[in-house]
């Protein structure tokens, strides 16, 4: 019986220290990070780290290249909700969580620069995410064995 209390506290233990959402602290291990591939795709990535970057993302941008896109990432997991305010161009934004695994994905969300702030589409996940990436409209139905669960790589 002793042994199977032990086995159940470490077990828990374990589970907590994986899966406690501790927020980042060092955005520097994120600084260096120029591509994401997505099943052996490789796109070339800006970053947007700060609540200003964040906030920008790619509004205003008249194109975007076919193997470009947009890194956000957060502090920590959550249901982080994407807007098209002052997107010009179609996009694809795919969630992941702390592991770099897709947990939810938007293909095709529209442009709706011409749209008032309170009749804009707000885009969130079905899970928590960490990060977002975001790129160009259709990508996601063009990439080979592509879904939920795709693992995608940072370099």
């Amino acid at each position: 019986m002793l042994v199977l209390i032990l086995v159940i506290i470490t077990a828990s233990l374990i589970w907590y220290r994986r899966y406690q959402n501790k927020p980042i602290t060092n955005y520097n291990q994120f600084a260096s990070i120029k591509e994401a591939v997505i099943e052996g795709v490789v796109f070339q990535v800006e970053l947007a780290i700060t609540p200003q970057e964040r906030a920008q993302g790619l509004s205003g941008r008249g194109d975007l290249c076919d193997h470009c896109g947009m890194l956000f990432i957060f502090d920590k997991l959550g249901y982080h909700s994407f807007w098209m305010k002052n997107t010009l161009i179609p996009l694809d934004i795919i969630w992941l969580d702390e592991d770099w695994r897709v947990v939810d994905y938007l293909s095709f969300a529209q442009p709706q620069a011409a749209r008032s702030i309170a009749e804009l589409p707000v885009y969130q996940p079905k899970k928590p995410a960490q990060f977002v990436l975001e790129v160009p409209g259709g990508t996601t139905k063009r990439i080979k064995g592509f879904d939920i669960g795709s693992q995608i790589e940072v370099y």
